[in-house]
């Protein structure tokens, strides 16, 4: 009941609409909270409460969410009744309190795990709003404190721990390295956070590089396998690593009990480890021949680099920084939180190798790979590295001048092929076993052979025969309605998938366990060492009591993605010639190439080698390569390579 004061105050007896305007008017510093506009109104009187608290006034909330933070990823990713006002006023304080704590800049705070949280998910979500705000709450030198003095915390063995905390903190770290803030840290300063980070970037067998190993192409993997997976115990643990359940549930917006999957620490230190390695340009021996036509005149025939080919690595970065600014023609185009959204997908759906999922997200964007890409892999020293492998302590000087480490140039020019979905079209079966060839062949059977075609490409593996549609960037979409299998069977191409569903795949799975399942495509070789434009998503919630997620996306009808290029002629001639060919993961959208050296002077001293990852933010591909020296050895020689694709 509103008391007699209160009734006969002029202020009191305000409409509803003009309070809100006055708080929105009000609210016009991002750098405040809005709790300091808002309190203020609040306790004046139990009207002013009752109206313009969030418990009553969502739709206010709403508005003050969108005026400071982007929306544009929640209504994408979760959909629109996901991200309705009461969604976004949720969001909003929880945001606002991440930014309230990050100001105090106390790194040793007992929830420094959900601030780190909140500010990963607002840089997910960034279209160029809450990356200032992070900005004005102190996130870089937040983060950067942070892993200068706490990342070796609970420690094991020496080694920085893979922990929630450290993963969401190397995220951070890389989305808050900007030109200026690299510039501006002093060869001292750099030197310090390589060494920190480093054991991240060097040491798979100890920091999982991918969210299931490898060595398997179909997921998720069925209850009763023949041999259930298993890692092979080395003095660093497990490996491969089975990241298993390896998440955390949150609200986020309607949503009360998101799950979503701990980033890959690994993944986002290699981006910060070259990212800092390119602030200083490679040297250029003056002893090189100028260009190329200078180095034909002098006589050098064979592949060697030129001061023109160094001048050029110089010139394209391997890790490219996050944009920070998007014209506003290229806004209304596409948001930029969109280059994140198979990322974010990942995260969201690849947590569990043996449970279904009913909630089908696209992992990778066609044509992602499609066209030029320039990078540069890590070599440690053989013998280094090796005693390393073998000791369970990590050395009191672990440093890339302990392990002999050197770094050597890649380019590739891939193109993209997919098959899709039309009668009587199959794709090439996963390698596996009996013969196939598993990821030393990139997913693919040992008796595949492909031939490229007019526009496109055909693979043979035994008597069967699969056409791939090549992608061509800008040209007409692949995906025939009238055509296509799954649209016929559906009747439309808007494909459906609910949270609930996943009860019913349970029990269908449970009941294809009990009749065996075929085809499981697992690696031989490294289970017994003695062998040899996205459619944009759109979703439904039920506001009611629980809210069950559905999210609805076009079929692209694509059953995979094969990638086959090779090393330009000036590219080669300057850093060897090369083929590659590889396929897609559809679980992850981890990538398998392969890179063989086409016949030259010493191609057994080049070999064969297996590069594997994502592309992260839509722009740099991450991930490991691995020697297939050693095909009857579960651990082997690898480390790690940063590509980015060239304009």
């Amino acid at each position: 009941m509103i008391s007699a004061f209160a009734q006969s105050s002029a202020l009191c007896r305000l409409p509803l609409e003009i309070l809100e305007r006055v708080v929105i008017e009000l609210d016009d510093d991002p750098a405040s909270s809005p709790a300091s506009v808002t309190l203020p109104l609040l306790l004046t009187c139990k009207r002013f409460h009752r109206l313009l608290g969030h418990q009553t006034n969502n739709h206010l909330y709403a508005h003050l969410f969108r005026a400071r933070f982007d929306g544009s990823a929640a209504t994408r990713r979760l959909g629109e009744l996901a991200s309705h006002d009461p969604g976004f006023s949720f969001q909003l304080r929880s945001y606002c309190s991440a930014l309230s704590r990050l100001r105090t800049g106390n790194i040793h705070a007992d929830d420094i795990v959900q601030t780190f949280w909140s500010c990963f998910s607002m840089m997910m979500e960034d279209d160029g709003k809450n990356r200032c705000q992070l900005e004005w709450a102190g996130l870089p030198d937040f983060v950067d404190k942070f892993v200068r003095e706490r990342l070796h915390e609970n420690s094991e063995n020496g080694w920085p721990a893979e922990s929630e905390v450290n993963s969401l903190a190397m995220w951070l770290l890389w989305f808050t390295s900007t030109e200026e803030r690299l510039r501006a840290e002093t060869p001292a300063q750099r030197i310090q956070m390589t060494n920190l980070i480093l054991p991240y970037v060097l040491m798979p067998v100890r920091y999982a590089t991918y969210f299931a190993p490898h060595t398997h192409f179909t997921l998720p993997l069925p209850r009763n396998l023949p041999q259930p997976p298993h890692s092979f115990l080395t003095v660093h643990g497990p490996y491969p690593q089975y990241r298993e359940g390896s998440s955390r549930r949150m609200s986020l917006y309607q949503a009360t009990d998101f799950e979503l999957g701990i980033p890959l620490a690994s993944v986002a230190a290699k981006l910060v480890y070259f990212s800092r390695r390119e602030v200083l340009p490679v040297d250029i021996p003056p002893h090189l021949p100028r260009t190329r036509a200078h180095a034909l005149q002098l006589g050098f025939g064979m592949v060697t680099p030129t001061q023109e080919d160094i001048n050029e690595l110089n010139e394209h970065k391997v890790a490219k920084l996050i944009p920070n600014a998007t014209k506003p023609e290229e806004l209304a185009k596409r948001a930029p939180s969109a280059r994140w959204d198979d990322d974010w997908n990942r995260l969201a759906s690849c947590s569990h190798l043996f449970s279904p999922v009913s909630l089908k997200r696209t992992h990778y964007t066609p044509g992602l790979l499609n066209g030029l890409w320039q990078g540069r892999m890590l070599h440690p020293d053989d013998i280094h590295y090796g005693n390393i492998m073998q000791t369970a302590q990590m050395p009191a000087a672990f440093n890339e001048q302990t392990v002999g480490l050197t770094a050597a140039p890649v380019f590739m020019h891939l193109r993209e092929y997919h098959c899709m979905d039309v009668a009587p079209n199959q794709p090439i079966p996963g390698g596996g076993r009996d013969g196939f060839g598993g990821i030393r062949n990139a997913w693919f059977p040992n008796s595949m052979g492909y031939r490229e075609v007019s526009h496109g490409l055909v693979a043979t593996c035994q008597e069967r025969t699969s056409f791939y549609n090549e992608y061509v960037a800008g040209g007409p979409s692949l995906h025939d309605e009238s055509k296509c299998r799954g649209c016929q069977y559906r009747g439309t191409p808007e494909m459906v998938f609910r949270e609930d569903d996943a009860q019913l795949l349970e029990v269908l799975d449970e009941v294809l366990a009990d009749e065996g399942m075929e085809d499981v495509e697992d690696d031989p070789e490294e289970d017994d060492p003695m062998e040899e434009d996205p459619s944009e998503a759109d979703t439904e919630m039920n506001p009611d009591a629980r809210c069950e997620l559905v999210i609805k996306r076009k079929c692209d009808g694509i059953l995979d993605i094969v990638l086959v290029g090779e090393t330009d002629m000036r590219h080669g001639q300057a850093w060897h010639h090369y083929k590659f060919y590889g396929r897609v993961r559809e679980w992850d959208g981890l990538i398998a190439l392969i890179r063989v050296p086409i016949p030259s002077v010493n191609p057994q001293f080049l070999g064969v080698w297996i590069f594997t990852g994502y592309v992260v933010g839509g722009q740099n591909f991450v991930g490991n390569w691995r020697t297939t020296a050693h095909p009857g050895e579960p651990v082997t020689f690898e480390s790690a390579f940063t590509m980015s694709k060239r304009d």
